[in-house]
């Protein structure tokens, strides 16, 4: 017992412990020998236990971004590990295996917890509840355990009451924050001067690490949403830490400049208010796959020496060819890790996409909303991945295929962990909001605050129908000439995009109408040369066959013609369109033959892909946009329209802003109703009282 009381109090985690609760800790420890090559627990796997080193030697690694193993520390006599599983319940985020034979104490969770439970002073004593949040905190996700309990040791707790600022941009405050509880939003000043909502942040986030390490001004003002809490971290303090241990400084600077790097990112895909969560390539494996190719330069340089020996060719005919081999092998090489790198896989605090580049052949974007995902599943391909781990991370939606595969990445489950911790962000920050718009309809009805505007005085636009009404009779007043002329070009040259009262209108790209038209017109083109030969007699038809061929010649043109206007009117026909709460697939025969419509609502859709197909497409900048829903018709297909990357941006953002407009007005019936409750029981109470009256008189 005494033993084990001396190596615990050892520990960091325990080490400022009185006696006595360092003796309740001891009498729970149990004892475990490990043979040399065994394994203590693997990254990921649920094991909550405290370890103590007792004897022998171990190593935590983890498998770094591209898969590769990564050696963090040795483990020895006198070392602990396990703290943050066993104060978080969370998964283990290293490999622990063992160098040389060892012995360990263990501390089991259930055990530790039912202490915790029947003395409440150790909680205070540990100071669980900090080293808790601290260690998911993303800037110290690299800090050894031991570095994250001196940073602990060193941070303060404050207050903040609900609309009051915590900083001012501009200020030369140096301070670290990590909110505990609550919510505060990131104001930054316009150019104009007024302020904008960056972001908000809520339990487990932090700022101010910009400041903290640089001493810079502050770049955002940050104001409580509600009453928060916060523990913080002076720069003063940090810096006297840094001295004495100057690898925390190394790691922290490094973290930030990572952390900035992914804020600043921006791809041309992402929007106003989207933020880089996280970015990952395929394993290195992808690539060292996709040089099986080489097989065919290699063969090629085998049948070049072959030859030369044979037919007995010249020394600097051998040697040009096998440059030309080389160069072309090496250029190869080149092609394939850029076609590599090209290919990625982003998390965004509004969605997750998967882009698929094949260098001037093929692209090809998959993307979901963030709310649309059901559920994340990992799956390791094979033998290969788990030697060099890797695996697929599939993206479960309600769509007809539903599935978004994040293909060979070598940090899987960091990359779910960093969905599920979006998704908790979002639906948290939805329930706030419901919060704060059912409080200030409230004070409305007290009569706190003044109430809002009614919508139509706040309106200084005309209605649609006054809109059109005004561009009709616009259109009426131009001669007519101009607009015969206007209209002419209107149907002969329509615009591959319209837009015309927030409906967006989309035709088929015109190559594919050059596709549709190629065949009438060669027809066309054959007959009238065939005709022009005719009437010139460089070809006269034999004389008994004349008018039989101007006949057959008069209705081929008649046939070729009415083929291109049948064909040009069907490419005419077929459009695709986007409101404010649906898409519409609308495809038409010419004469009224037959005519399909297909409308989904915004709401419904759940995943939303693109794909270039081919150089002319690549060339050309046109591709089909697939967007998959939860109905019964469940693809919708836009094929061959221009600009496939911007079709599938407009269709995110109308349903993004679709899906803000449902949440209000999901707040706006849940705030009335509860505003209905109120007033009824008010009423209710009123009546009660008065009855209590009558029967006191």
């Amino acid at each position: 017992m005494e033993d084990k009381i001396a190596r615990l109090r050892t520990t960091p985690l325990l080490s400022a412990l009185p006696e006595e609760h360092i003796r309740r800790v001891a009498e729970l420890v149990q004892q475990r020998s490990y043979r040399q090559g065994s394994t203590v627990y693997r990254q990921g796997q649920l094991d909550t236990s405290f370890y103590v080193v007792v004897s022998g030697r171990l190593s935590a690694w983890i498998r770094d971004e591209r898969g590769k193993r990564r050696t963090l520390n040795y483990l020895q006599s006198g070392d602990s590990f396990g703290e943050h599983s066993l104060l978080s319940g969370d998964r283990r985020d290293v490999n622990i295996e063992v160098e040389e034979p060892a012995v360990l104490l263990y501390l089991e969770k259930r055990d530790f917890d039912t202490l915790l439970a029947q003395h409440p002073e150790l909680r205070k004593a540990l100071g669980l509840h900090k080293l808790v949040r601290l260690r998911k905190v993303p800037l110290f996700g690299k800090l050894s355990s031991e570095d994250i309990q001196r940073i602990a040791a060193l941070m303060g707790r404050t207050h903040y009451r609900r609309g009051s600022t915590i900083f001012r941009q501009g200020e030369l405050s140096t301070t670290f924050y990590v909110i505990e509880s609550g919510r505060v939003a990131l104001l930054a000043r316009e150019e104009t001067g007024e302020e904008r909502s960056v972001t908000h942040l809520r339990d487990g986030s932090f700022f101010g690490e910009d400041s903290l390490l640089t001493g810079e001004p502050r770049g955002t003002t940050v104001q409580a949403l509600e009453d928060t809490t916060l523990f913080y971290l002076s720069k003063r303090d940090l810096d006297m830490l840094l001295r004495e241990y100057p690898s925390i400084g190394r790691v922290l600077r490094m973290e930030v400049k990572r952390r900035k790097t992914m804020l600043t990112r921006r791809f041309p895909w992402q929007r106003e208010g989207e933020v880089l969560i996280q970015l990952s390539r395929k394993h290195i494996f992808a690539f060292i796959r996709s040089l099986w190719v080489l097989i065919f330069p290699l063969l090629a340089l085998v049948g070049t020496l072959l030859l030369a020996s044979t037919f007995d060719w010249a020394d600097s005919l051998v040697y040009l060819v096998c440059t030309l081999i080389g160069a072309g092998t090496l250029a190869l090489v080149v092609w394939l890790f850029v076609n590599w790198r090209n290919d990625y896989y982003a998390v965004t605090n509004k969605r997750v996409v998967h882009v698929e580049k094949v260098i001037l052949l093929q692209e090809s974007r998959e993307e979901a909303p963030l709310e649309r995902i059901q559920d994340i599943s990992i799956l390791m391909p094979g033998v290969v991945a788990k030697l060099l781990g890797f695996n697929d991370l599939g993206i479960q939606t309600a769509g007809a295929t539903g599935r978004i595969i994040f293909k060979t990445i070598g940090n899987a489950a960091w990359v779910r962990d960093k969905i599920f911790e979006q998704l908790d962000l979002i639906r948290a920050d939805e329930e706030t909001e419901e919060r704060e718009t059912i409080r200030h309809k409230l004070e409305v009805e007290l009569g706190r605050v003044e109430g809002e505007l009614p919508p139509t005085a706040q309106q200084e636009e005309l209605p649609p129908t006054a809109r059109t009404d005004l561009s009709t009779v616009a259109e009426g007043t131009e001669p007519f000439l101009v607009d015969l002329l206007r209209r002419c070009r209107s149907y002969l040259v329509p615009e591959m995009r319209v837009e015309n009262h927030g409906v967006v209108t989309w035709r088929k790209h015109w190559f594919r109408l050059v596709d549709r038209i190629a065949a009438p017109l060669l027809l066309l083109f054959i007959l009238l040369q065939l005709g022009l030969a005719a009437a010139l007699d460089l070809l006269p038809p034999p004389a008994r066959f004349v008018n039989y061929f101007w006949a057959v010649f008069l209705l081929g043109v008649v046939v070729g013609l009415f083929l291109l206007w049948y064909r040009y009117e069907d490419w005419r026909n077929d459009i695709y369109q986007l409101t404010d709460d649906r898409i519409i697939d609308l495809k038409r025969l010419p004469l009224g033959l037959h005519e399909e419509r297909r409308e989904a609502s915004l709401a419904m859709i759940q995943d939303i892909g693109y794909e270039i197909p081919g150089i002319f497409a690549n060339l050309l900048d046109y591709g089909n946009v697939v967007i998959e829903t939860a109905g019964r018709e469940a693809v919708f297909t836009f094929d061959w329209v221009h600009r496939p990357r911007r079709v599938q941006d407009e269709v995110f953002a109308r349903m993004d802003a679709h899906r803000e407009r449902e949440r209000d007005q999901r707040r706006e019936r849940r705030t009335h109703e509860l505003l209905d409750w109120f007033a009824t029981y008010t009423e209710l109470a009123g009546e009660e009282e008065g009855k209590q009256q009558e029967e006191a008189e």
